[in-house]
């Protein structure tokens, strides 16, 4: 290892030497390591066996080790007759192992709060199989890694494979392939002539349904040895305790000697222009993508950093420079698969001819940049752009994303670029980048355009009827483009923008004092992180800093009201109103002006409103917390009145009421989205009654005036009102400005009236069907819904009955049955006001198989109303649920825990037992399950909405 580094080492500095000979610029002289640098702490080795590891110790998130084992085999080892072997492979070693019979590994791992699908998965790419395990770990729970690891060594020497359960396992495989889309029409092209589009992962339903035990023991008696499998393992550990505890477990695993060797395959294209086109109805526009397969850009040592920084200063080039001549031309360069990037060049037009027009326009700055190359301000502006977006990221990681990064380490030998000294020393090479380094980069691309291009072309219907392209056309057009003279280009310098050219308006910038009486008492959760403090004015703040890689201030306003509180009549007359009035800003600050300063201050700020609720959300870095507060304060109590701009706005809806374009026609007979709106309606989600009434004369008759008061009334009541503050930021600086400023609201001497009458749902059985399905399948919604008594343990005790059902429809549809791929089991609720909820069954299933899937879940349902579940059982949930709460709100996610407190307003669950979540938890007997289950499920009044072919 070390006698390679050295020559490794060497082998830089004579290339490094050999440049600075050559060229008329110094380069500054590389460190003795080339290499980027690893996260601190990684430690790296092999077993005597060849198993190789990589270890992380990650404080972050807590109580948490992520688990991988990547195989270095995957579809494209498969031989002929083993197809689809690879993924099936991996699907085996869930269901039987020598230390794991049946699903005895699944219960394990569920049994210490995980998920299956979710903490529990496996991937099998074509290159790759990847195994993963999310483990919660405490100090006491070392036994954990040592199962794990026993789970480990059953994956890679000793999975069992009994023939009837592999049989069974086909039909599974088979759901899950025909649920599979690669949602790119232009797939096959992009795939190109080679092993990889010959080895889709999951193979044809012909290759699953021909997988027997003997072939399945095959590749993995082939493949899966010591010497592919790399052991990754990130989080709360010690690298001695770990390295001793894979010694014992998976270092007894024999070696094997490989017979033959193993081999990277690249993907390789057809000589020559390849076409594909398709029509799409829905667009009035031709595209055409110029796609040219390249070798990627491994960035594993810091001189390929610097190339792949220079080839997106050269993708940037050649955007703005089309951009400058009017050429509707987007321009990427992406790593697509293996070892191949796609450069391409995505064209719009409206018809075959323009798209011809702007290819020729993409040839010719293409020529004339690798003929005249950059000049001096254009190359500095390019370069400044880049040296922007370099810089060093220190804050610390979560592990499941440290694991994203090994896996990309492990398979090509990409590494992030993260430590200060290697993005300074790439920062260093990036400013002394020369126009000549870029014409190379773009002489490399042009070159391998020669030897392979593939054009995917989708035309509009109208472009038929002045011909459409071919392949033929589209070279001739490049070349056409390449002919032409070539005529200096004329670089325009962006006119920097000084971030003071604005000054903050004084109602922005000015700090209202607090006051102790403005608070009426204070409260710290410390189980949560969270501190609450209610105004005397009747606004709560719920305050919950998190850590961020950046300093940024989240804020949240909820306040109850909306627009189903309204009568018909009353929403007819104040149609849209938030909308409308946001339209005006704010009453002290010109729209211009305001635009400017959020820019420059990097605030951001969105209101909305539903159907029982209002909000506004905001966000900026914390040295602008005075901005954003004042900016929120202004936009709920003084918004601005635009009364042209409302007008021109009246005058275009009443212009396009009631026409439909062609997206609406599509979605009118979409089934997906006619189901889900006739499950809304039945359940309680439907839009306001007013939006079907609504006329050319109702929009006529609205009156800014009238909506800005409404808004007022709305957005400026204290009362009930909730401010949650998240993100990195200073709690001293930060919380003392916001109860001051909101404590400013005042109640309204009218307040809107409140509709808190709870929602009805149907009380007798319903069932509609849409037509839609396909391959002799229906997919069928059973839904139950009620009310209940808003509070976390309902909450909690839904939740708990939806996992319940997901568990018992898996084992008895899909496991047992092998009638369904993916059941899954779904809850919705909202506490206030409407005290509903509603589960969703989804089964998507043959035809044939419906009437005993309804069966079999009617008789689930009755099981569970007759007898109570076990406390094993139970157990198991409320553990997955108290390691999905630690991992889910940890000290990294402030967009979650924004929405976990929205959640808890509007719900009615308090922050006391949301603070004893645990014990809430725990409190949940079996008995209490059966009485919800009995209570909430009534198979006489159930709803049924599904679709199928016929």
């Amino acid at each position: 290892m070390q006698k390679k580094l050295i020559r490794h080492t060497l082998f830089w500095i004579i290339v490094l030497g050999l440049l600075f000979v050559g060229r008329a610029f110094a380069i500054p002289c590389l460190r003795v390591n080339p290499y980027i640098t690893l996260p601190n702490g990684t430690v790296e080795g092999h077993l005597d066996n060849g198993l190789r590891y990589i270890i992380l110790p990650n404080e972050l998130p807590r109580h948490n080790i992520e688990v991988r084992m990547v195989m270095n085999a995957g579809s494209l080892q498969e031989e002929n007759d083993q197809r689809g072997g690879a993924h099936f492979l991996e699907h085996s070693a869930f269901i039987g192992s020598k230390h794991f019979p049946k699903r005895a590994l699944i219960d394990y791992f569920e049994r210490q709060g995980m998920k299956f699908g979710r903490d529990i998965n496996a991937f099998t790419g074509f290159d790759r199989t990847i195994y993963w395990l999310s483990l919660p770990y405490h100090s006491q729970d070392k036994a954990v890694l040592d199962t794990t690891f026993l789970a480990l060594r059953d994956w890679l020497c000793d999975l069992t494979f009994d023939d009837e359960r592999v049989k069974k396992e086909r039909g599974v495989i088979v759901e899950e392939l025909r649920s599979y889309q690669q949602n790119d029409d232009f797939y096959k092209l992009k795939m190109g002539q080679n092993r990889y589009a010959d080895r889709i992962p999951l193979g044809t339903e012909q290759d699953i349904n021909s997988i027997d035990s003997n072939r399945l023991k095959a590749f993995y008696q082939r493949w899966y040895t010591p010497s592919h499998a790399t052991v990754l393992v990130v989080g709360q550990v010690k690298v001695a305790e770990v390295v001793e505890k894979l010694r014992k477990t998976l270092g007894t695993i024999p070696a094997k000697v490989d017979q033959k060797p193993f081999k990277p395959l690249p993907m390789t294209y057809t000589k020559g222009a390849a076409w594909m086109q398709l029509a799409d109805s829905m667009q009035r526009e031709s595209k055409l993508e110029l796609i040219i397969p390249h070798a990627t850009i491994v960035e594993r040592v810091l001189p390929e950093v610097v190339k792949k920084q220079q080839m997106r200063m050269l993708v940037q080039c050649l955007s703005e420079r089309l951009a400058a001549d009017s050429v509707r031309c987007n321009v990427s360069n992406d790593w697509y698969l293996a070892d191949k990037d796609h450069f391409v060049f995505s064209l719009r037009g409206a018809s075959s001819s323009q798209l011809a027009q702007q290819l020729a326009a993409t040839s010719y700055e293409c020529r004339r940049l690798l003929q005249r190359g950059v000049g001096k301000d254009e190359l500095q502006q390019l370069i400044d752009m880049r040296l922007a977006h370099l810089q060093p990221d220190t804050t610390q990681q979560l592990s499941s994303d440290l694991c994203d990064d090994f896996v990309d380490y492990i398979m090509a030998g990409d590494r992030p670029l993260w430590h200060p000294k290697d993005v300074e020393w790439v920062r260093n090479q990036v400013k002394m980048t020369t126009s000549a380094q870029l014409q190379e980069c773009l002489e490399s691309i042009l070159s391998a355009m020669k030897r392979s291009r593939l054009y995917a072309y989708t035309y509009a219907a109208d472009d038929t009827k002045t011909g459409l392209l071919d392949a033929k056309q589209a070279d001739s057009a490049w070349k056409k483009g390449w002919k032409r003279s070539i005529e200096p280009y004329a670089f325009q310098l962006e006119k920097e923008v000084k971030e003071d050219t604005i000054s903050l308006p004084l109602c922005l910038k000015q700090t209202p004092k607090m006051t102790n009486e403005s608070i009426k008492y204070s409260k710290k959760w410390p189980e949560l992180g969270v501190e609450e403090i209610q105004l005397t004015n009747g606004v709560k703040l719920i305050v919950r800093p998190t850590l961020e890689e950046d300093s940024t201030l989240y804020l949240a306003v909820v306040g109850r009201g909306g627009t189903a509180d309204l009568t018909t009549q009353q929403q007819l007359k104040l149609h849209d109103a938030v909308s409308y009035v946001d339209m005006g800003g704010l009453s002290k600050v010109p729209s211009d002006t305001l635009l400017t300063i959020m820019t420059q201050q990097q605030l951001s700020m969105t209101v909305g409103e539903d159907a029982y609720w209002h909000q506004l959300l905001a966000s900026s870095p914390e040295k602008h917390a005075t901005a954003l507060l004042n900016l929120v304060y202004e936009k709920m109590c003084f918004p601005g009145v635009n009364h042209e701009d409302f007008a021109e706005t009246i005058a275009s809806e009443q212009e396009n009421l009631g026409k439909e374009t062609l997206l609406d026609k599509l979605l009118a007979h979409d089934s997906d989205r006619l189901m889900t709106n006739t499950i809304d309606s039945l359940v309680g989600n439907g839009t306001a009654n007013s939006e079907r009434l609504l006329t050319k004369a109702t929009l006529k008759a609205l009156n800014i005036d009238s909506l800005t008061h409404y808004y007022k009334q709305l957005f400026g009541n204290p009362t009930g009102l909730t401010v949650i503050l998240t993100g990195n930021f200073n709690v001293g600086h930060v919380v003392p400005k916001a109860v001051a400023t909101f404590a400013q609201l005042q109640a309204p001497a009218t307040p809107l009236p409140l509709n808190n009458a709870p929602f009805t749902p149907i009380k007798q059985p319903y069932s509609k069907g849409f037509e839609g399905g396909n391959d002799h399948q229906t997919v069928v919604n059973y839904i139950f819904s009620g009310n209940y008594v808003p509070s976390l343990r309902a909450t909690l005790g839904m939740k708990l009955i939806r996992d319940v059902l997901q568990d018992r429809v898996l084992k008895v549809l899909r496991e047992s049955e092998n009638i369904v791929y993916s059941p899954y089991v779904d809850l919705s609720y909202n506490g206030i006001p409407q005290q509903k909820y509603h589960f969703v069954i989804n089964l998507s299933l043959k035809d044939e198989n419906r009437k005993r899937a309804e069966m079999l879940l009617q008789e689930i349902i009755k099981d569970l109303k007759e007898r109570p579940v076990s406390t094993g059982e139970l157990n198991k949930l409320k553990r997955s649920f108290l390691v999905t709460k630690d991992k889910v709100l940890n000290d990294k996610s402030p967009a979650e825990w924004k929405t976990a407190l929205i959640s808890l307003v509007k719900n009615g669950e308090s922050l006391q037992d949301f603070n004893d979540y645990t014990e809430c938890l725990h409190g949940i007997t079996p008995e209490m399950i059966q009485q919800m289950v009995n209570e909430m499920f009534d198979w006489n009044h159930r709803i049924v909405v599904y679709k199928s072919q016929k």
